[in-house]
């Protein structure tokens, strides 16, 4: 255990960062609470407070001789990155192993920046999301009654829609505003693709890219949050949830009314 304040301080700081990451990822609330205990635990703390919803983390750690040291860091950003996730398991799981000093352990949580992959390991892994994207619009939209043109007409959709997300990155400047500007161009496309004869039913073409936009997994976390008795952090992804769902709504229909109009 540290007994200087400045070392109880920097440990505090080090570990508010990498929790701040971990919610930042999509980590339930529960399981960021327990990592940083364990953290805390690891380094001989007995006495460990830790409260944690998706927008702050609160932590306030004690000595035996009585002093106490609290910080709180503020979560300005989410999503899900469940590459990053177990990337943070793995930092977790180490730092609990060897408890490094606190300078080791802010080059470790502050230092880190994924590596960028090589031009040709990039294009094959833009080459292999798209794939995967493609397979999975393709998939829904013949699973919900829909053609094997539908089928490749929504595959289409969904590859424009991540050459969007990928050059414009408005997912990183707002998700609702993302989910309804991508809601709103894949039905755009949806219609034109459609009118030309690309596809037999509009509608099956739709189908295929909102299941890929549903927030499936927001809503799975904000239900175990509340069923963790986190109330307050359940509520607020399920919110979330809520109004993506909305832009999903307002985007498909804002296309129908406007484009299904002109066509």
């Amino acid at each position: 255990m540290f007994t200087d304040s400045r070392q109880c301080e920097k440990l505090l700081e080090n570990a508010l960062e990498l929790g701040r990451q971990y919610v930042e990822t999509g980590a339930e609330i529960k399981r960021v609470e327990d990592s940083l205990h364990r953290i805390f635990a690891a380094y001989g703390f007995e006495r460990i407070e830790i409260y944690a919803i998706t927008s702050l983390i609160v932590v306030t750690i004690s000595t035996p001789d009585g002093r106490h040291f609290t910080q709180s860091v503020r979560v300005t950003s989410g999503g899900t990155d469940l590459g990053r996730l177990e990337e943070i398991n793995a930092q977790i799981r180490d730092i609990c192993a060897k408890t490094p000093d606190v300078d080791k352990l802010a080059e470790s949580v502050k230092g880190y920046h994924r590596p960028k992959p090589k031009p040709f390991l990039k294009c094959i892994l833009k080459i292999k999301i798209k794939r995967y994207i493609m397979l999975a619009a393709g998939g829904f939209a013949v699973f919900f009654g829909g053609t094997v043109l539908d089928g490749v007409a929504s595959a289409v959709v969904a590859i424009a829609i991540y050459l969007m997300d990928y050059n414009l990155k408005l997912r990183n400047v707002n998700n609702v505003i993302y989910t309804f500007v991508a809601s709103f161009v894949s039905g755009t496309i949806a219609l034109v693709f459609a009118h030309f004869g690309f596809g037999n039913d509009v509608a099956k073409i739709m189908i295929g890219d909102i299941m890929l936009l549903i927030p499936g997994l927001l809503l799975v976390n904000a239900f175990k949050e509340m069923l963790n008795r986190d109330i307050v952090a359940g509520l607020y992804r399920f919110v979330e949830a809520v109004f993506a769902a909305v832009a999903i709504a307002a985007g498909f229909a804002l296309s129908i009314i406007t484009i299904g109009g002109v066509l």
